[in-house]
Protein backbone atom coordinates (compact mmCIF):
# COMPACT_ATOMS: atom_id res chain seq x y z
CA UNK A 1 0.00 0.00 0.00
CA UNK A 2 1.32 3.24 -1.29
CA UNK A 3 1.08 6.61 0.87
CA UNK A 4 0.18 9.58 -1.01
CA UNK A 5 3.29 12.04 -0.92
CA UNK A 6 1.61 14.55 0.78
CA UNK A 7 1.36 12.61 3.91
CA UNK A 8 4.81 11.12 3.45
CA UNK A 9 6.45 14.72 3.98
CA UNK A 10 4.33 15.48 6.85
CA UNK A 11 5.42 12.28 8.63
CA UNK A 12 9.44 13.14 7.55
CA UNK A 13 8.60 16.67 9.15
CA UNK A 14 7.48 15.71 12.36
CA UNK A 15 10.42 14.55 13.63
CA UNK A 16 12.15 18.24 13.25
CA UNK A 17 9.51 19.81 14.86
CA UNK A 18 10.09 18.11 18.12
CA UNK A 19 13.62 18.10 17.92
CA UNK A 20 13.75 21.96 17.12
CA UNK A 21 10.74 22.16 20.07
CA UNK A 22 13.61 19.99 22.00
CA UNK A 23 16.21 22.89 21.74
CA UNK A 24 14.23 25.74 21.53
CA UNK A 25 12.68 24.49 25.00
CA UNK A 26 16.49 23.99 26.46
CA UNK A 27 18.12 27.29 25.46
CA UNK A 28 14.62 28.89 26.96
CA UNK A 29 15.87 26.74 30.38
CA UNK A 30 19.36 27.85 30.32
CA UNK A 31 18.13 31.57 29.75
CA UNK A 32 16.09 30.97 32.62
CA UNK A 33 18.27 29.67 35.12
CA UNK A 34 21.67 31.44 34.00
CA UNK A 35 21.34 34.58 32.23
CA UNK A 36 18.67 36.53 34.01
CA UNK A 37 20.49 36.10 37.86
CA UNK A 38 21.93 39.78 37.25
CA UNK A 39 19.30 41.23 35.62
CA UNK A 40 16.86 39.97 38.95
CA UNK A 41 19.06 42.08 41.06
CA UNK A 42 17.33 44.79 42.58
CA UNK A 43 18.37 48.11 44.29
CA UNK A 44 18.16 47.38 48.03
CA UNK A 45 17.60 50.09 50.62
CA UNK A 46 20.11 50.41 52.58
CA UNK A 47 20.42 51.26 56.40
CA UNK A 48 21.56 55.06 56.52
CA UNK A 49 24.50 55.67 58.22
CA UNK A 50 23.64 59.09 59.12
CA UNK A 51 19.95 61.05 59.49
CA UNK A 52 17.94 61.10 56.59
CA UNK A 53 17.98 64.26 54.34
CA UNK A 54 16.28 67.10 56.23
CA UNK A 55 15.80 65.28 59.49
CA UNK A 56 16.49 67.02 63.38
CA UNK A 57 15.47 66.23 66.61
CA UNK A 58 12.22 68.13 67.43
CA UNK A 59 12.47 70.45 70.33
CA UNK A 60 12.35 68.19 73.80
CA UNK A 61 13.34 65.14 72.48
CA UNK A 62 16.48 63.74 73.37
CA UNK A 63 18.16 60.98 71.04
CA UNK A 64 19.73 57.82 72.44
CA UNK A 65 23.19 57.80 71.64
CA UNK A 66 24.45 56.50 67.74
CA UNK A 67 20.56 57.09 66.55
CA UNK A 68 19.85 57.53 63.23
CA UNK A 69 16.54 59.49 62.91
CA UNK A 70 14.41 57.91 59.35
CA UNK A 71 11.47 59.35 60.09
CA UNK A 72 9.77 62.71 61.95
CA UNK A 73 6.13 63.86 61.82
CA UNK A 74 4.61 67.07 63.73
CA UNK A 75 1.60 68.32 64.36
CA UNK A 76 0.64 71.89 65.61
CA UNK A 77 -2.29 70.22 67.74
CA UNK A 78 -2.98 66.56 67.39
CA UNK A 79 -4.99 63.98 70.27
CA UNK A 80 -2.89 60.65 71.07
CA UNK A 81 -4.57 57.93 72.72
CA UNK A 82 -1.70 56.40 74.34
CA UNK A 83 -1.99 52.95 75.15
CA UNK A 84 -2.19 52.24 79.05
CA UNK A 85 -2.30 48.69 78.98
CA UNK A 86 -2.55 45.76 76.76
CA UNK A 87 -3.79 46.81 73.31
CA UNK A 88 -5.47 43.38 71.59
CA UNK A 89 -6.77 45.14 68.40
CA UNK A 90 -5.73 48.75 67.41
CA UNK A 91 -9.28 49.46 66.06
CA UNK A 92 -11.02 48.58 69.34
CA UNK A 93 -11.28 50.07 72.50
CA UNK A 94 -8.20 49.61 74.78
CA UNK A 95 -6.83 51.43 78.30
CA UNK A 96 -4.91 54.32 77.34
CA UNK A 97 -4.52 58.35 78.50
CA UNK A 98 -5.55 60.79 76.15
CA UNK A 99 -3.43 63.86 75.42
CA UNK A 100 -3.96 66.41 72.99
CA UNK A 101 -1.72 69.42 72.33
CA UNK A 102 1.85 69.90 70.13
CA UNK A 103 2.93 66.34 68.89
CA UNK A 104 6.60 65.07 67.66
CA UNK A 105 6.95 61.74 66.34
CA UNK A 106 10.26 60.01 65.28
CA UNK A 107 11.38 56.80 64.23
CA UNK A 108 15.20 55.99 64.69
CA UNK A 109 17.17 53.14 63.98
CA UNK A 110 20.69 51.46 65.79
CA UNK A 111 22.81 48.74 65.88
CA UNK A 112 21.24 45.47 67.09
CA UNK A 113 24.10 45.37 69.62
CA UNK A 114 21.98 47.78 71.71
CA UNK A 115 19.09 45.94 73.24
CA UNK A 116 15.61 47.55 73.26
CA UNK A 117 15.76 46.56 77.32
CA UNK A 118 18.79 49.04 77.23
CA UNK A 119 17.01 51.58 75.45
CA UNK A 120 13.93 51.89 77.20
CA UNK A 121 16.03 51.66 80.68
CA UNK A 122 17.67 54.97 78.69
CA UNK A 123 14.58 56.73 78.16
CA UNK A 124 12.94 56.45 81.21
CA UNK A 125 16.21 56.81 83.21
CA UNK A 126 16.35 60.23 81.30
CA UNK A 127 12.72 60.74 82.02
CA UNK A 128 12.76 60.29 85.66
CA UNK A 129 14.90 63.05 86.00
CA UNK A 130 13.23 65.28 84.28
CA UNK A 131 10.14 65.10 86.54
CA UNK A 132 8.18 62.47 84.86
CA UNK A 133 6.68 59.15 86.02
CA UNK A 134 6.27 55.63 83.95
CA UNK A 135 2.54 55.25 83.71
CA UNK A 136 2.93 51.50 81.75
CA UNK A 137 5.50 49.13 80.76
CA UNK A 138 5.11 46.02 79.08
CA UNK A 139 6.64 43.44 76.46
CA UNK A 140 5.55 41.20 73.41
CA UNK A 141 2.28 39.35 74.44
CA UNK A 142 1.79 41.95 77.65
CA UNK A 143 1.59 44.57 75.23
CA UNK A 144 -0.62 42.42 73.09
CA UNK A 145 1.93 41.66 69.95
CA UNK A 146 1.80 38.11 70.77
CA UNK A 147 5.01 35.97 72.09
CA UNK A 148 6.98 36.31 68.62
CA UNK A 149 6.34 39.77 68.18
CA UNK A 150 4.14 40.68 64.70
CA UNK A 151 3.43 43.58 62.43
CA UNK A 152 3.87 47.13 63.05
CA UNK A 153 0.68 48.54 61.74
CA UNK A 154 -1.58 46.04 63.98
CA UNK A 155 0.61 47.07 66.85
CA UNK A 156 0.71 48.93 69.93
CA UNK A 157 2.99 51.06 68.30
CA UNK A 158 0.48 52.22 65.99
CA UNK A 159 -1.48 53.33 68.54
CA UNK A 160 1.13 55.84 69.45
CA UNK A 161 1.62 57.16 66.21
CA UNK A 162 0.13 59.54 63.91
CA UNK A 163 -3.24 57.48 61.63
CA UNK A 164 -1.10 59.36 58.29
CA UNK A 165 2.17 56.79 59.72
CA UNK A 166 1.49 53.97 57.63
CA UNK A 167 0.85 55.89 54.52
CA UNK A 168 3.58 58.37 54.99
CA UNK A 169 6.59 55.52 55.23
CA UNK A 170 5.06 54.29 51.97
CA UNK A 171 7.31 51.12 50.85
CA UNK A 172 11.02 49.75 50.99
CA UNK A 173 11.69 53.26 53.03
CA UNK A 174 14.64 53.18 56.02
CA UNK A 175 11.25 53.20 57.91
CA UNK A 176 9.45 50.70 56.45
CA UNK A 177 12.17 48.09 56.28
CA UNK A 178 12.73 49.27 59.98
CA UNK A 179 9.31 48.52 60.77
CA UNK A 180 7.01 45.79 59.53
CA UNK A 181 7.31 42.75 60.92
CA UNK A 182 9.40 43.02 64.34
CA UNK A 183 10.91 40.90 66.94
CA UNK A 184 8.74 41.23 70.54
CA UNK A 185 8.24 44.81 70.92
CA UNK A 186 9.28 46.64 74.21
CA UNK A 187 6.93 49.31 75.25
CA UNK A 188 6.66 52.61 78.15
CA UNK A 189 4.12 54.96 78.96
CA UNK A 190 5.85 58.29 80.83
CA UNK A 191 4.13 61.56 81.59
CA UNK A 192 5.15 64.68 83.62
CA UNK A 193 2.24 65.51 85.72
CA UNK A 194 3.56 68.75 86.38
CA UNK A 195 3.77 70.27 83.09
CA UNK A 196 0.58 67.93 81.43
CA UNK A 197 3.93 66.43 78.80
CA UNK A 198 3.67 62.71 77.75
CA UNK A 199 6.10 60.41 76.23
CA UNK A 200 5.95 56.87 74.29
CA UNK A 201 8.68 55.44 73.72
CA UNK A 202 8.56 51.63 71.76
CA UNK A 203 11.54 49.70 70.60
CA UNK A 204 11.60 46.33 68.74
CA UNK A 205 13.89 44.29 66.59
CA UNK A 206 12.98 44.06 62.24
CA UNK A 207 12.50 40.26 61.69
CA UNK A 208 10.83 39.89 58.17
CA UNK A 209 10.83 42.93 55.25
CA UNK A 210 10.57 43.25 51.90
CA UNK A 211 13.13 41.71 49.62
CA UNK A 212 14.11 45.79 48.58
CA UNK A 213 15.41 45.83 52.31
CA UNK A 214 19.04 45.31 52.85
CA UNK A 215 19.35 41.97 55.04
CA UNK A 216 21.69 44.22 57.49
CA UNK A 217 18.24 45.72 58.93
CA UNK A 218 18.31 42.44 60.81
CA UNK A 219 21.27 43.86 63.17
CA UNK A 220 18.92 46.90 63.76
CA UNK A 221 16.92 48.21 66.41
CA UNK A 222 14.16 50.60 65.44
CA UNK A 223 13.12 52.51 68.24
CA UNK A 224 9.46 54.95 67.71
CA UNK A 225 9.11 58.16 69.93
CA UNK A 226 6.08 60.28 70.21
CA UNK A 227 5.40 63.55 72.83
CA UNK A 228 2.51 65.75 73.14
CA UNK A 229 3.09 68.87 75.27
CA UNK A 230 -0.60 70.34 76.12
CA UNK A 231 -1.38 73.49 74.06
CA UNK A 232 -4.76 74.83 73.26
CA UNK A 233 -5.92 74.60 69.82
CA UNK A 234 -5.50 77.62 67.62
CA UNK A 235 -9.13 78.80 66.88
CA UNK A 236 -9.01 79.37 62.80
CA UNK A 237 -12.01 77.94 61.69
CA UNK A 238 -14.62 80.42 62.54
CA UNK A 239 -18.12 79.63 62.94
CA UNK A 240 -20.39 80.59 60.75
CA UNK A 241 -23.75 82.19 61.23
CA UNK A 242 -26.94 81.30 60.17
CA UNK A 243 -27.40 84.41 58.17
CA UNK A 244 -23.88 83.57 56.70
CA UNK A 245 -25.06 79.93 56.17
CA UNK A 246 -28.41 80.90 54.17
CA UNK A 247 -26.79 83.58 52.12
CA UNK A 248 -23.93 81.08 50.83
CA UNK A 249 -26.83 78.67 50.63
CA UNK A 250 -28.58 80.87 48.29
CA UNK A 251 -25.31 81.70 46.61
CA UNK A 252 -23.62 78.54 45.91
CA UNK A 253 -26.44 75.52 46.83
CA UNK A 254 -23.75 75.02 50.02
CA UNK A 255 -21.72 75.94 52.87
CA UNK A 256 -18.94 74.02 54.11
CA UNK A 257 -18.75 74.18 57.97
CA UNK A 258 -15.69 73.21 60.22
CA UNK A 259 -17.07 74.29 63.67
CA UNK A 260 -18.47 70.80 64.24
CA UNK A 261 -15.50 68.46 65.73
CA UNK A 262 -14.78 65.02 65.95
CA UNK A 263 -11.99 62.88 67.33
CA UNK A 264 -9.71 61.14 64.93
CA UNK A 265 -11.75 57.96 63.40
CA UNK A 266 -14.48 58.67 65.42
CA UNK A 267 -17.92 60.15 64.51
CA UNK A 268 -18.81 61.25 67.90
CA UNK A 269 -19.29 65.23 67.93
CA UNK A 270 -17.60 67.08 70.04
CA UNK A 271 -19.24 69.42 73.01
CA UNK A 272 -16.87 72.12 71.03
CA UNK A 273 -19.01 72.19 67.96
CA UNK A 274 -21.96 73.64 70.32
CA UNK A 275 -22.09 77.23 68.35
CA UNK A 276 -22.34 75.76 65.12
CA UNK A 277 -25.21 73.12 65.96
CA UNK A 278 -26.39 76.00 67.14
CA UNK A 279 -26.34 78.30 64.20
CA UNK A 280 -27.41 75.25 62.02
CA UNK A 281 -30.55 74.80 64.19
CA UNK A 282 -31.16 78.56 64.03
CA UNK A 283 -30.65 78.61 60.10
CA UNK A 284 -33.45 75.63 59.79
CA UNK A 285 -35.74 77.39 62.58
CA UNK A 286 -35.71 80.76 60.47
CA UNK A 287 -36.56 78.75 57.09
CA UNK A 288 -39.15 76.09 57.90
CA UNK A 289 -38.89 75.05 54.15
CA UNK A 290 -35.57 74.57 53.78
CA UNK A 291 -34.40 71.01 53.11
CA UNK A 292 -30.45 69.95 53.41
CA UNK A 293 -28.04 67.37 52.66
CA UNK A 294 -25.49 66.61 55.63
CA UNK A 295 -22.51 65.70 53.97
CA UNK A 296 -19.39 64.66 55.50
CA UNK A 297 -16.03 64.62 54.05
CA UNK A 298 -12.72 63.42 55.03
CA UNK A 299 -8.67 64.14 54.08
CA UNK A 300 -7.13 60.92 52.34
CA UNK A 301 -5.90 59.39 55.37
CA UNK A 302 -6.62 55.99 55.83
CA UNK A 303 -8.17 53.89 53.59
CA UNK A 304 -11.07 54.81 51.48
CA UNK A 305 -13.73 52.34 52.37
CA UNK A 306 -13.07 53.57 56.23
CA UNK A 307 -13.59 57.15 54.83
CA UNK A 308 -16.38 56.68 53.31
CA UNK A 309 -18.08 54.75 56.02
CA UNK A 310 -16.58 57.48 58.91
CA UNK A 311 -17.90 60.68 56.74
CA UNK A 312 -21.51 59.08 56.16
CA UNK A 313 -21.49 58.56 59.89
CA UNK A 314 -20.31 61.69 60.92
CA UNK A 315 -22.90 63.41 58.76
CA UNK A 316 -26.21 61.10 60.40
CA UNK A 317 -24.62 62.23 63.72
CA UNK A 318 -25.14 65.83 62.59
CA UNK A 319 -28.54 64.79 61.64
CA UNK A 320 -29.21 63.02 64.76
CA UNK A 321 -28.12 65.73 66.88
CA UNK A 322 -30.05 68.62 65.12
CA UNK A 323 -33.68 66.54 65.54
CA UNK A 324 -32.62 65.72 69.11
CA UNK A 325 -31.17 69.14 70.03
CA UNK A 326 -32.80 71.35 68.03
CA UNK A 327 -36.81 69.94 66.92
CA UNK A 328 -35.31 69.69 63.37
CA UNK A 329 -37.76 67.18 61.42
CA UNK A 330 -35.40 64.43 60.19
CA UNK A 331 -37.67 64.12 57.10
CA UNK A 332 -35.89 67.82 55.99
CA UNK A 333 -32.34 66.49 56.65
CA UNK A 334 -30.58 63.28 54.70
CA UNK A 335 -26.98 62.32 55.85
CA UNK A 336 -24.68 61.64 53.44
CA UNK A 337 -20.43 60.69 53.07
CA UNK A 338 -18.19 61.51 50.47
CA UNK A 339 -14.72 60.72 52.19
CA UNK A 340 -12.06 62.44 50.28
CA UNK A 341 -13.84 62.54 46.57
CA UNK A 342 -14.38 66.18 46.76
CA UNK A 343 -11.19 67.93 48.11
CA UNK A 344 -10.82 71.76 48.44
CA UNK A 345 -7.04 71.89 48.73
CA UNK A 346 -4.24 68.81 48.29
CA UNK A 347 -4.12 66.36 51.09
CA UNK A 348 -0.29 66.48 51.05
CA UNK A 349 0.46 69.31 53.25
CA UNK A 350 -1.63 69.72 57.45
CA UNK A 351 -3.52 73.12 55.73
CA UNK A 352 -4.76 71.33 53.47
CA UNK A 353 -6.11 68.06 54.77
CA UNK A 354 -7.73 70.54 57.86
CA UNK A 355 -9.27 72.02 54.66
CA UNK A 356 -10.64 69.13 53.11
CA UNK A 357 -11.65 67.52 56.58
CA UNK A 358 -15.47 69.26 56.82
CA UNK A 359 -19.46 69.49 57.02
CA UNK A 360 -20.96 70.71 54.31
CA UNK A 361 -24.91 71.27 54.21
CA UNK A 362 -25.93 71.12 50.81
CA UNK A 363 -29.84 72.44 48.97
CA UNK A 364 -31.54 69.47 47.99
Amino acid sequence: MQHAPSDHKELKMLPLSIHHFAVTLRRLTIAIVLFPLSSLTVAQTAVPAADLKGLTDPPGLKRYAGAVLVYRDDAAYDEIKFPSGKVNDVDDAYPHLAASGKRSSVQYTLPASRSALEVIRNYQSQAKADGFQTVFECLGENCGTGPGGGQVKFSIVKAMLPVRYVNQVGENTAAVCGAYYVSPIRYTLLENKSTGVVIAVAAATPEIFSTYCSDAYKNQLSVWVTRIEPQAREQQMVAISASEMAKSIDANGKVALYGIFFDTGKADIKAESKTSLDQIGELMKSRPDLKLHVVGHTDNVGAMEANMSLSKRRAESVVAALAASYGVNRARLTGNGVASLAPVQTNSTESGRAKNRRVELVLQ
